[in-house]
């Protein structure tokens, strides 16, 4: 009897070590997964921490251009239906538009008031010496004042500043302050004094942006936020 009951309490000792041998065994998932977490989290530290020692930002449309950026526009100057001659190279480059001396103005803010909302075509007399713009007309720099009151061959004359978006464009927006009008990369623009009710065509200089072409890159703001910054350029042979 005494041997029977030794062999039963034997078996439960087995039958006992064998389900603790179970719980005991380690749980690969749980593990697994705590490893995934951890370095996902220093991933995420170590990027957040080059972002910070590496601040960049890109200038969004509202704030171009920008201490950087180089854009083109062209211009004229038509005196009742007559193209003046184009502005001369400018050869003083305080300014951040200047001419390239064949109908294209280069625009390349030097500082913040000539940024974002602050490029206006009111910057153009600024950067051209001899240049002025009134309300009824120009006066080129070494040329006669052409105004509006005095008309056009015996004709009523008006004086605007005919925008166009690009060399596509076909309509222009009409302007009378070069406060109001935002420069822009490959516009094109014409001050004129023409006779009441007509449109000026574009100035035949115009086709020059082809041959400069244009470019766009952007440079860093004071902004401390997280971005890229981008840069891109075209050109093309006329």
């Amino acid at each position: 009897m005494a041997s029977k009951e030794s062999a039963r309490r034997v078996a439960r000792a087995q039958a006992s070590g064998r389900g603790a041998k179970v719980r005991r065994q380690v749980p690969l998932g749980f593990y697994s997964a705590l490893t995934v977490i951890v370095v996902a989290g220093v991933a995420v530290i170590g990027y957040s921490k080059y972002e910070i020692d590496h601040p960049t930002s890109v200038a969004t449309a509202a704030d171009q251009p920008v201490i950087g950026t180089t854009w083109h526009t062209a211009i004229g100057f038509d005196a009742c239906g007559k193209y003046q001659p184009v502005l001369a190279k400018t050869t003083d480059t305080k300014s951040g538009i200047t001419s390239l001396g064949n109908g294209v103005l280069a625009i390349a803010p030097k500082s913040k008031s000539e940024e974002g909302a602050n490029a206006t075509l009111a910057l153009l007399p600024k950067g051209i010496k001899g240049l002025a713009i009134s309300k009824d007309g120009f006066t080129l720099p070494g040329a006669k004042t052409v105004s509006a009151t005095a008309g056009c061959g015996g004709k009523p004359a008006t004086f605007g500043i005919y925008v166009w978006s690009s060399l596509l464009a076909t309509k222009p927006t009409v302007y009378k302050s070069l406060a109001q009008v935002r420069l822009e990369n490959d516009q094109v623009i014409t001050l004129g004094v023409v006779p009441k009710g007509t449109t000026p065509p574009q100035p035949p200089t115009a086709a020059n942006l082809a041959t400069v072409g244009s470019s766009v890159s952007t440079s860093k703001s004071t902004s401390t936020s997280k971005s890229t910054s981008t840069s891109k350029s075209k050109s093309s042979t006329k």
